[in-house]
């Protein structure tokens, strides 16, 4: 059990005491509904000629499908987050994977284009949901030291589910029906929403409120607060994320840096076939099994970052901690390294991609070039989000929520724009375009990592250098993978605390 007690909750109500055995299981419920909903953001793209041919489309407004899913994930995890403060992370887990279900199975049975689209827009706004709940659970269950594995673990669904989504389709979609692959996606968060309703409350308000109506200690005076409360709630959670990205120019940029590298992999979802097809007479369905080298990447990413960045941030910190006799903690800047790293990999596989993919040159050859584009790809995400909490304490989900908007904006409009870019540039000049614009985080990060002190030094709600806090009874509860700080009370760019 966990050494840490919520600060909200008597011992034998606290999340934190269950037993190791019931909290791992309620932490692997959650990781199987995020797995669904995150594969079938690319799942489609494995169908897609199939959807075309059916429906008699435009390959254009084949793509959509991916787009649309895309968009609606913009709004799905800002909804959701205030939601889950409100009334608790049960409810919304619940509203999200049976929204999710319906909308899957009603894409599945869709008649025409039009409402295929739809339901698949609709399916991302209600199933994107639970991305903002998700660290707020593992925060309410595990103390910092016990999350390391969930926070690998995690990880590898996040980054992976859709960048492996097109294998099993393509493979798949070479004898089996679009409607019956789209039926898998249903049953498959059927089988999981079923498991979703036993999900206890691990959210401490939520937990505190419903004990206090079974005790009928709920006082006139609670009420109207939290009545009041709510606008406040909805108007933070909206508009915080949304005021980072105006006066925080470094949460701008690397935004939309983050934004570009994103959406890359669903750029690449309509632009390996165009290239494979050109160069190597692949089948669309043939093209999809590519992404198990992007795949294979991100789980390489994985383990470079808790094998090797991770151990020398710790050691970094330990090191500062002894020398200043506890007077000082590790910069923000510290979790810059691994940006660098990854700002590296992405535009190294681009450019071998560009200059590999030719009909003289074998298939293998540029088919790995998507081992490194993956491993920069999870990298960027660790290291990023990992700075964003340093770098904000105070506003951390509200910056992660601003992050996570920007590149589902990037992913709605990227699948769109792949093959008309190829066409327009060409193969290589594509390619290389892409490798241009993906190499500019590498000189971005080493401008954060030198000047990142004066930067923040103007900066309203950055952590400045002397900060001498006691974490010990503060919440986590936002979409950060790596949850390894004590909690913050946050959701989604709403904070309780002044």
């Amino acid at each position: 059990m966990s050494q840490v007690p919520s600060c909200v909750l008597t011992f034998e109500h606290d999340p934190r005491q269950w037993s190791k055995w019931r909290r791992w299981m309620i932490a692997l419920v959650i990781w199987n509904l995020i797995a669904p909903i995150d594969v079938a953001s690319t799942f489609y793209s494995g169908m897609q000629q199939q959807i075309q041919d059916h429906f008699k489309t435009s390959a254009f407004i084949a793509t959509l499908g991916v787009g649309f899913y895309n968009f609606g994930s913009i709004l799905g995890p800002l909804i959701g987050a205030p939601l889950s403060e409100l009334y608790g992370r049960r409810p919304v887990y619940i509203g999200s994977s049976v929204g999710f279900v319906f909308f899957s199975m009603c894409a599945a049975l869709s008649p025409t284009i039009v409402s295929l689209l739809s339901c698949r827009a609709l399916a991302g706004l209600i199933g994107s949901a639970v991305f903002s709940l998700y660290g707020g659970s593992l925060a309410d269950m595990f103390a910092p030291d016990e999350r390391g594995p969930l926070i690998a673990l995690f990880t590898v669904v996040l980054q992976g589910a859709p960048t492996i989504g097109p294998v099993p389709a393509s493979f798949l979609g070479t004898f089996v029906h679009w409607r019956w692959l789209m039926g898998f996606i249903t049953v498959w968060g059927a089988m999981i929403t079923a498991a979703v309703m036993f999900l206890p409350e691990t959210e401490p308000s939520a937990i505190r409120r419903r004990l206090d109506k079974e005790h009928e200690e709920v006082g006139t005076l609670k009420v109207s607060g939290a009545t009041q409360e709510q606008p406040n709630v909805w108007s933070k959670a909206l508009m915080t994320p949304i005021t980072m990205l105006r006066h925080e120019p470094i949460v701008l940029w690397t935004a939309l840096y983050h934004a570009f590298v994103y959406g890359l992999l669903f750029l690449l979802l309509e632009a390996y076939p165009h290239v494979y097809n050109s160069h190597y007479d692949m089948s669309r369905e043939q093209a999809g099994l590519v992404f198990i080298a992007p795949w294979v990447g991100n789980l390489l990413g994985v383990l470079v970052y808790f094998q090797y960045l991770k151990p020398q941030y710790k050691a970094r910190q330990r090191a500062i901690y002894i020398q200043s006799g506890g007077k000082r903690e590790i910069e923000p800047e510290g979790r810059l390294p691994g940006v660098i790293l990854a700002s590296l990999f992405t535009p190294v596989g681009m450019f071998w991609f560009a200059f590999s993919a030719h009909p003289d040159v074998h298939w293998f050859l540029p088919v790995l070039s998507g081992v490194p584009v993956g491993m920069g790809m999870t990298l960027l995400q660790l290291s990023l989000l990992n700075y964003y909490i340093d770098l904000y304490p105070t506003r951390s989900a509200s910056v992660v929520a601003a992050n996570c908007a920007v590149r589902n904006i990037a992913a709605t409009i990227f699948p769109s724009a792949g093959v008309p870019l190829y066409n327009c540039l060409g193969i290589r000049n594509a390619s290389l375009l892409l490798a241009c614009i993906s190499s500019v985080g590498f000189p971005s990060g080493v401008i954060l990592l030198v000047f990142g002190k004066r930067l923040r030094a103007a900066s309203r709600w950055a952590k400045q250098d002397v900060v001498d806090v006691d974490v010990s009874c503060l919440n986590v509860g936002i979409v950060a993978p790596l949850l390894a700080q004590a909690p913050e009370n946050h959701y989604g760019g709403t904070s309780t605390s002044n």
